[in-house]
């Protein structure tokens, strides 16, 4: 996948990739698209944000030159739509900084405790994870975590939670092992994408449309963690993949810079007092333990309903303020 077009050969493996998994297999395209540099990078340029979201991060991973000049922005959506990693770039010119952004739509906090071995593989100097309400939840997360690292599997669940959810742990172990598994449906759209049938514009809806529908039905994040009758439990794996995260960066010689989500009027109204606060103290705890810097949502610019698109994502002029609170916050950090 190069500029300009792909070459017969990659046109080939695009082609193939379409025809269907018994001729992946017996052509052994599963190794060769792990080691296609070219698509990796077209995907990390190419792949809009919030459209096949594992893919387009694990491309992100790959392709990220690692060294002391990044400055990771992790997260969810909340992090993609709201802090502007041009603007910073531009602020922090001088200082030849880069602020990859490594976000998967939706994702709680296990998705970043899995993925911190790669993370921290980028050498940076610091990273900054926005933690939101539901990210942080014990029950109702796995069907939005589709990231996988047996490794870490041992410092996230207790021999209990596995057994609770083994298909979780064998779906997750089978993509691990197999980028087919993992992203067949993702990159058989790119496949379609590259070789001119059609465009991230005409997809965008059916993921747009995908997310009206969850929310509609009161099952995205946010929703189902108010809905939930029982309190969160401490610690969870969500709550351990966030330590996780700090001591993989802090082995790294990295910095963790922890941000509580902003929240819109009507959503901080709507949200659980007792439970919002009993989480703030958990992630206060995490943060004396791990030695991680915490930034909680009091600290921020004070939001009102014009600085979010809706009740989740922030606006333009949201995002404009937000970039500027961190940019002065880095300033003083870094």
């Amino acid at each position: 996948m190069q500029a300009g077009g792909p070459t017969r050969t990659a046109r080939l493996r695009l082609i193939s990739l379409l025809v269907g998994v018994p001729l992946l297999a017996l052509g052994g395209l599963d190794r060769e698209l792990v080691a296609w540099r070219a698509q990796w990078v077209w995907a990390a340029r190419e792949v809009p944000p919030l459209v096949f979201d594992p893919y387009r991060l694990e491309a992100l991973l790959r392709t990220t030159p690692p060294g002391r000049a990044n400055v990771l922005l992790l997260g969810n959506s909340v992090v993609e739509m709201g802090f502007d990693a041009d603007a910073l770039e531009r602020r922090f010119a001088d200082r030849g900084l880069r602020f990859p952004k490594l976000t998967l739509g939706g994702a709680p906090a296990l998705s970043f405790g899995m993925l911190a071995d790669a993370i921290a593989e980028l050498e940076p100097s610091l990273a900054v994870y926005v933690v939101t309400a539901p990210g942080l939840r014990s029950r109702g997360y796995l069907e939005d975590v589709h990231v996988y690292d047996a490794r870490a599997v041992p410092e996230l669940f207790t021999a209990s939670e596995v057994l609770a959810e083994p298909a979780y742990h064998i779906d997750g172990a089978v993509g691990q092992a197999n980028i087919l598994a993992r992203h067949r449906n993702a990159l058989q759209r790119a496949a379609l994408v590259r070789l001119g049938f059609t465009s991230w514009d005409a997809l965008r809806p059916r993921a747009d449309l995908a997310q009206l529908r969850k929310m509609l039905s009161g099952d995205n994040a946010w929703q189902s963690w108010v809905a939930e009758r029982e309190p969160d439990t401490y610690p969870n794996p969500n709550t351990r993949a966030l330590a996780r995260l700090a001591r993989k960066l802090r082995a790294a010689g990295a910095r963790l810079l922890v941000i509580e989500a902003p929240m819109h009027p009507a959503q901080a109204r709507l949200t659980p007092r007792v439970r919002i606060a009993t989480q703030r103290a958990e992630v206060a705890r995490l943060a004396a333990q791990e030695g991680f810097e915490l930034i909680p949502a009091s600290m921020l610019p004070a939001l009102d309903e014009a600085d979010f698109s809706d009740w989740i994502h922030a606006s333009a002029r949201g995002r404009e303020r937000l970039t500027a609170f961190l940019g002065d916050t880095l300033a003083r950090a870094l």
